[in-house]
């Protein structure tokens, strides 16, 4: 978890939803290099805004500042190139992964289905647990910190969570 991630690094939706929720897309933008996501999600969260996740203004402010870029070119790929997956996902998640497998970047999703797609087409891929694991390996987030996000979008968001700790994702040479 400590190595580098492949650069680009698309997100979607439920990442950005998750990030934004703790206030931390910012933390996001600052810790990683090269991140991006695609219309679609864009579409997204700004319905979610619209519905009343107030929180969502958070990762469209990152959108608009340009510290996350949007591929403008996911949509026509995903209808061009990729019909059987345009089929298998909700768009935000197919946009993504085409943007993944087209850049030969990184996938950031919770989707199962998404992450199943993402290694049939050998794409590089993490969650959102995973960006919190990186960021407590690298230091550049404490266990607490992560926690406490954790807590968050599991109570307030309804993510389901493998674990109830960050700690318990972490590589076994990792101290807390």
């Amino acid at each position: 978890m400590s190595e580098p991630l492949v650069r680009p690094i698309v997100l979607d939706a439920t990442v950005l939803s998750n990030f934004a929720s703790t206030d931390s897309v910012t933390w996001l933008a600052t810790t990683l290099e090269d991140l991006q996501t695609v219309p679609a999600v864009r579409t997204e969260l700004e319905d979610g805004r619209e519905a009343g996740y107030a929180y969502l203004n958070h990762a469209r402010a990152v959108l608009e500042s340009g510290d996350i870029g949007v591929v403008e070119t996911a949509p026509e790929q995903l209808q061009q190139d990729y019909p059987e997956i345009e089929d298998r996902l909700d768009p935000g998640e197919a946009e993504a992964l085409v943007a993944a497998h087209t850049a030969g970047g990184t996938l950031v999703t919770d989707d199962g289905t998404a992450r199943t797609l993402a290694a049939d087409y050998d794409v590089a891929l993490t969650g959102s647990i995973g960006l919190l694991v990186r960021g407590v390996v690298r230091d550049e987030l404490t266990v607490e910190t992560a926690d406490e996000w954790l807590t968050t979008w599991v109570d307030e968001q309804n993510y389901y969570a493998p674990v109830d700790s960050v700690s318990a994702a972490l590589p076994d040479d990792v101290d807390t």
